[in-house]
């Protein structure tokens, strides 16, 4: 018998290392588990890595052009004293001097959702030296220098790179940053010959720009101070105005800054407002100063002394006297602190424990020019001068033009109003027509006596030329909402005044259509109005508040002048009740039967049969049976900026990145969606609307949509359409204007743009979400529904009436005591079925704890924008495990089933309908 060996023991290293390159081993299958199977990180990482496609090259370049083009419309020239503008003269190089820290680091966007990356952005040097203008070196490089070092020196220096508050998720620049100290430029000491650095500056030439910014961003608003010039800011433009007589006054902001200034400095001749440019708009700055584009922007907000002279203001949050916003302005002293708080939130510095604060519209439908202009109309002891520097729809051109009323004519509803318009200057251009509505008034209704009608940009008519141009007005687009009396739209009878003005507070011609008697939208006695599916009533009862709402009579005594009292900071029972939620029973909801689920058809349909399906033909309920309980529990929170897929019935992941200023995939969405690729940084919404030209903002949708296509996206979270209501609202830079028409026809343009080419547009945020502070922490609205419907409602109603909209965002807010996300008044009455929506509701970032998503179900919504569920996080399944703990409820299971089929069929309804299925 052999003797058998004796094994030989491992070496107590060997072991180690075994262990630990198993361990290794067991860590890289987690990563790529993580990252190829759970998640989509692995893609995204891989995604860095993989160059442009030429479709992603010829989109980027298309993009890059329509960036251009909305700038050199949507840029305003609001002010050109001694016509100082445009600056050059001739074929030699005109000299400028550059002036302001923001002239060598403008800001491109504003931060948050709309977070974009600005390294490509065209810089305003560059973009003036491509206009033959000669920039000052000296000056050039002493901003550089203080910029990158903080130190005062001639000596040659880099440009930064761009940079900002356009980073997302990263500590965002302040609102303003330091300018270079105005004893630099009386500094003896740079030069040898002992001048000082604006004497040297007014030799190099007699004309000076100065930038002036302010960044914004989500998450904060901009204080009272905020907009109002810095102690530095006066320094400058007392050090530059006291050197220069001519200047011109570069505006680099999407709020609205208070410009009373501009009046105590005449050596100021010129002002252009550039808000945020983007990627390529410096280019359309730097042609403006040139000549070699005549500016046509007009204003989309009332430029003011004052930002706290309009009555919302003293309802947007408590002012201290420093000129800032007090901490936990507007809270209900008798609201518990949250205890359902996460422990991932409150590491991300999201700590929303305390809560429950309100926001009173207490103006009521007197907000912007709306307030000025009726103010001025009706009040004789108001100084409108005082005031307003800039109005609504404002905004000068290198030419002049002639218009005129020809006729106007009513037929089958529609007032059809004929203008001529002449250009009777030197210079070819374009030129805005504003027509304005100014209504009957017997104080049962309030209205403002001047409204935005209709509105067309003309092409580019040369000088000597006229064009003729038609403009139509439904009749009822004049009626106002009675939330008192009849409950519903009345057209009052009367005389309404439709006026060609040049802004809003400037008549040009105007015209009178009478009406002989009262029209009243309701069943009872005419009827609905033409444009809704079912009649337009009172859906806001509940969100009413205090009714001591702003009137002509203009009250000082009156909330809106006053703001909160002390009896609005005890929360009724009403408010506390709303800050949990209760699944309604099916008995309570008068339901028994159980609708068919997981059914296995005989012919089982897939999702590319139903493209171009009708969405109330029978094949999409038979379609929806064949999903099962936990197959729509899963879509329905699948929302983390995508839509999830179904591979058996052929529907597919879709990649829907977030962002109004372009198709973004950030530090969020891109490892969610698998994707690191984004498009061009266009211009912000209120650049567009300040264009007034619709069809510049469809080209821009189809723009955004073709870049969708190279890029993989098939959703966006865009455009934003809250109204501003202030100047502060930290996410004004992402809406279009103070006024709900313009904001409506342009949106909803770039919607149709942008679905046309089978992108879902999510329009957000649905609605009354005009306050950043605390809107997280279960933050209350109160309206009264005339001011809902007419101001905050309407451009959303356009871009869906008019946009064809398929995609909406709620709100983070309670309108009164009900979440949006939860509000069936909101999400199923007035958008489904007023207004004929057809497509898929998402929440805004479901990651607070009273949006609940079974409340969500139930109102009307459908699809739960949950990024923990999207990153495999702890407690990532607790929004579908709800959804299917009340669906395995026997008390409700029935309703729940039928709810979570309706929100099934709008999401696929709207999936069938993008550009991935065509």
């Amino acid at each position: 018998m052999e003797n058998t060996p004796a094994k030989k023991k491992l070496s107590r290293g060997k072991k180690a290392g075994i262990i630990a390159g198993a361990v290794l081993v067991l860590v890289i299958a987690a990563v790529l588990v993580y990252g190829f199977v759970l998640t989509r990180t692995g893609y995204w990482l891989l995604a860095k890595f993989t160059p442009d496609s030429p479709e992603q090259q010829m989109s980027y370049t298309s993009a890059s052009d329509t960036v251009r083009q909305i700038a050199e419309e949507g840029f305003v020239l609001m002010q050109n004293n001694d016509g100082l503008l445009p600056l050059s003269g001739g074929p030699e190089k005109t000299k400028i001097n550059l002036f302001g820290i923001r002239s060598i680091q403008m800001v491109y966007n504003g931060g948050g959702s709309a977070a974009s990356d600005v390294t490509r952005c065209v810089r305003l040097e560059d973009a003036l030296k491509g206009q033959n203008f000669e920039l000052n070196g000296d000056l050039l490089n002493v901003y550089y220098n203080y910029f990158n070092t903080g130190k005062v020196s001639l000596a040659a220096a880099q440009a930064p790179s761009n940079g900002g508050a356009s980073e997302f998720i990263a500590a965002p620049d302040s609102i303003t940053i330091p300018e270079l100290p105005a004893s630099a430029f009386a500094d003896t000491s740079l030069y040898s010959d002992g001048k000082t650095l604006m004497e040297h500056a007014r030799e190099f030439s007699g004309t000076a720009v100065v930038v002036l910014s302010r960044s914004a961003g989500e998450h904060a608003d901009l204080d009272v101070r905020d907009l109002q010039l810095t102690a530095e800011e006066i320094a400058l433009l007392d050090s530059v105005c006291g050197s220069f007589d001519d200047v011109v006054l570069l505006l680099n902001c999407a709020n609205t800054l208070e410009v009373g200034f501009v009046r105590d400095y005449p050596q100021i001749k010129s002002v252009l407002w550039v808000g945020f440019p983007g990627e390529s708009g410096n280019l359309a700055a730097a042609a403006i100063l040139s000549g070699a584009v005549n500016p046509s922007g007009r204003t989309a907000d009332t430029w003011v002394t004052d930002n706290l002279s309009a009555p919302a203001a003293n309802n947007f949050r408590q002012i201290q006297a420093d000129g800032t916003w007090a901490a936990d302005s507007f809270h209900y002293t008798n609201v518990p602190d949250n205890p359902e708080v996460s422990q991932i939130l409150k590491a991300m510095g999201e700590d929303t424990t305390v809560r429950g604060y309100f926001n009173h519209y207490a103006e009521g439908i007197y907000v912007g020019y709306k307030y000025y202009e009726t103010r001025h109309d009706t009040d004789p002891g108001y100084d409108y001068e005082a005031d307003v520097v800039y109005p609504f729809g404002h905004g000068l051109s290198y030419t002049t033009f002639d218009k005129k009323i020809m006729a106007m004519n009513e037929e089958n509803g529609v007032i059809t109003v004929r203008v001529e318009v002449k250009n009777s200057g030197s210079m070819a251009g374009k030129d805005v027509i504003e027509l304005y509505c100014t209504p009957p008034y017997t104080g049962t209704i309030e209205k403002s006596t001047v409204n935005l009608a209709a509105f067309k940009k003309t092409n580019l008519i040369q000088p000597g030329e006229t064009e003729y141009y038609s403009l139509e007005i439904p009749v009822e687009d004049l009626a106002s909402y009675d939330y008192k009396v009849n409950g519903c739209y009345v057209l009052e009878k009367g005389d309404y005044v439709l006026s060609l003005r040049s802004d809003s507070h400037t008549v040009v011609d105007e015209n009178t259509w009478s009406l002989g008697r009262d029209i009243i939208y309701d069943d009872t006695h005419d009827g609905k109005r033409p444009s809704d599916r079912v009649t337009a009533l009172n859906r806001f009862d509940q969100a009413l508040g205090a009714d001591d709402y702003l009137t002509r009579a203009w009250d000082p005594s009156g909330r809106a002048f006053t703001g909160p009292v002390e009896g609005d900071y005890t929360a009724p029972q009403s408010v506390l009740d709303a800050l949990t939620w209760k699944n309604p029973t099916d008995a309570e909801l008068g339901l028994t039967e159980m609708p068919a689920l997981g059914v296995a058809l005989d012919k089982p349909l897939m999702l590319a049969d139903m493209v171009g399906v009708p969405k109330d033909d029978p094949r999409w309920d038979a379609f929806i049976s064949q999903l099962t309980i936990d197959e729509m529990a899963a879509l329905c929170t699948s929302g983390g900026y995508t839509i999830g897929g179904i591979e058996r019935l052929g529907s597919p992941r879709l990649a829907t990145p977030d962002g109004p200023t372009g198709m973004m995939a950030n530090a969020w969405s891109g490892p969610i969606m698998g994707v690191d690729k984004s498009g061009v940084t266009y211009p912000t919404e209120v650049v567009l609307a300040s264009s007034w030209n619709q069809d510049m903002a469809e080209l821009m949708g189809a723009t955004v949509g073709t870049e969708a296509q190279a890029l993989g996206f098939s959703g966006w979270y865009a455009p934003g359409m809250n109204t501003h209501r202030t100047p502060f609202s930290g996410r004004n830079f992402e809406y279009y204007a103070e006024d709900g028409v313009l904001a409506g026809e342009i949106g909803g343009a770039v919607v149709k743009g942008a679905t046309d080419k089978g992108v879902i547009c999510y329009i957000k945020h649905f609605a009354l979400n005009e306050r950043e502070a605390e809107n997280r922490q279960g933050l209350f609205t109160w309206s009264n529904e005339q001011a809902i419907r007419e101001i905050y409602l309407k451009p959303f109603e356009i871009a869906v009436k008019k946009g064809g909209s398929l995609g909406v965002m709620s709100s983070f807010n309670y309108i009164g005591h009900e979440w949006a996300g939860g509000c069936e008044a909101l999400l199923t009455q007035v958008l489904r079925s007023e207004w004929g929506f057809e497509g898929v509701v998402i929440t805004d970032s479901n990651r607070y704890s009273y949006m609940y998503v079974d409340q969500m179900i139930y109102a009307g919504g459908d699809l739960s924008l949950d990024f923990m569920a999207a990153f495999k996080m702890p407690g990532g399944e607790d929004q579908k495990n709800r959804l299917l703990a009340a669906a395995e409820n026997p008390d409700t299971k029935i309703g729940f089933a039928l709810g979570l089929q309706r929100a099934s069929k709008d999401i696929l309804y709207a999936v069938s309908n993008t550009w991935n299925m065509q």
